[in-house]
């Protein structure tokens, strides 16, 4: 016992500080690559949600229900929030582009949600005359998800700061009429 007692104060008296600088070699890269696997992660699953939500909250669009109501862009930004977690709610980060198309081949063909120079065009476009029934839909909304990453120059955004989760949902309306 008295061996393994000298063994461990002569440890603990040690006091070369080569176990500091090692760990301060490869702390920084440690953390950098944990908090962008973390980050990385919680982009996978925000988008996921944002895609559930979308499903939700066209539901309004493709059964009438907005049409007869009179719903318009900001009530739909509204039911995408009421479908997210409190702490992504937040419509001023949600731009939501809805267009009526003749075909479902056509799907890839729909306004672009970006302007010229790769911006994006802040104006959600929805209103509810737009779409009829038995139309075919074309719902895409984007979400500017704010990273934190980008603070530590991992730079895992899209545009600036902000990674631009996209949920696109295409659909012909049921018949209401």
């Amino acid at each position: 016992m008295s061996r393994f007692r000298r063994r461990f104060f002569s440890i603990r008296k040690d006091e070369s500080g080569a176990t500091a600088i090692e760990f301060g070699l490869v702390a920084i890269p440690f953390f950098l690559i944990l908090f962008g696997i973390v980050e990385v992660g919680l982009i996978h699953m925000v988008n996921r949600m944002l895609d559930n939500a979308v499903i939700e909250a066209s539901r309004m669009i493709r059964t009438g229900q907005a049409q007869t109501s009179g719903f318009g862009a900001d009530d739909f930004e509204g039911e995408i929030c009421n479908s997210l977690p409190a702490f992504l709610c937040n419509t001023e980060r949600i731009v939501v582009v809805v267009d009526q198309i003749d075909s479902f081949s056509a799907a890839g063909s729909t306004n672009d949600m970006y302007d010229a120079d790769g911006d994006l065009v802040e104006d959600s476009s929805y209103t509810s005359e737009a779409n009829n029934s038995g139309e075919i839909v074309v719902v895409n909304v984007v979400y500017r998800w704010p990273m934190i990453t980008s603070l530590l120059s991992l730079n895992l955004a899209d545009h600036g700061t902000e990674r631009h989760l996209t949920s696109t949902l295409v659909f012909r309306n049921e018949p209401w009429e």
